[in-house]
C-alpha cells in the first residue's frame, strides 16, 4: 500500500509535458531562491520587536481591562493595538509607535527586501526623543529596537497604588493618529 494512491497514474499523465512543467518549476524556484537569499536579519529583528511588544500588549489588555481569555478571541496585533487607550494612560504615549511598528512589520509581509525609511518610524522617534533624550539612533532599525523595551515598560501595569499615580501623571496624554491607518 502506498501513502499516496494514484501517484503513478498522475505521473503518467504529466510525463509528456515534463519539460514544460520543469521549466515552470525552475522559474518559480529561482524566485524562491532569490527571496530566501534576502538578508533576513532585518526581518528577524523587526519581527522579534513586534512579537515582544505584542506579548506586552496582551498582558496590558488583560491586566488593565480585565479581559479574560484574550488569546481565544484571536485578535490581530492591529486590533489589539487599537484597543489600547488613546488618552489618560501611559499606553497612550507609546500607542502611535506600536501602530507604526505593526505597519513596518506588515511591509515585510508584502516585500521581503523592504528597506525601512526614517518617516516610517517617526512616532517611535518621538517616544525616543523623550525616553532616550540625547541618544541618536543611526538607522530606523536601531530606533525600532530601542523603542520596543520602552513600549513594553509603558505597557506594564503596575500595582494599583502605582497605577493610580501613573494615571494621574498621564491624564493629559493623548495620542494623535493619522486619519488613515494601515491594517495590512
Amino acid at each position: 500500500m502506498n501513502d499516496i494512491d494514484g501517484i503513478q497514474d498522475a505521473i503518467a499523465i504529466l510525463k509528456p509535458h515534463w519539460k514544460e512543467i520543469e521549466a515552470d518549476f525552475n522559474r518559480h524556484n529561482e524566485r524562491f531562491l532569490e527571496l530566501v537569499a534576502t538578508d533576513h536579519d532585518v526581518i528577524g529583528r523587526v519581527l522579534r520587536a513586534h512579537l515582544v511588544v505584542e506579548n506586552f500588549i496582551d498582558a496590558f489588555l488583560t491586566d488593565h481591562f480585565g479581559f479574560k481569555n484574550l488569546d481565544q478571541v484571536r485578535l490581530s496585533y492591529f486590533q489589539k493595538a487599537m484597543l489600547l487607550p488613546a488618552c489618560a494612560s501611559s499606553a497612550a504615549f507609546v500607542r502611535p509607535g506600536i501602530l507604526q511598528l505593526n505597519s513596518v512589520r506588515n511591509k515585510f509581509g508584502h516585500r521581503l527586501n523592504h528597506e525601512i525609511s526614517r518617516h516610517e518610524v517617526s512616532a517611535l522617534d518621538e517616544v525616543l526623543q523623550v525616553a532616550r533624550r540625547g541618544v541618536v539612533f543611526e538607522s530606523p532599525l536601531d530606533a525600532i529596537e530601542a523603542f520596543a523595551p520602552i513600549a513594553c515598560a509603558f505597557l506594564s501595569v503596575p500595582p494599583p497604588h502605582l497605577q493610580e499615580l501613573f494615571m494621574n501623571a498621564f491624564s493629559a496624554i493623548k495620542s494623535h493618529l493619522p486619519e488613515t491607518v494601515t491594517t495590512d
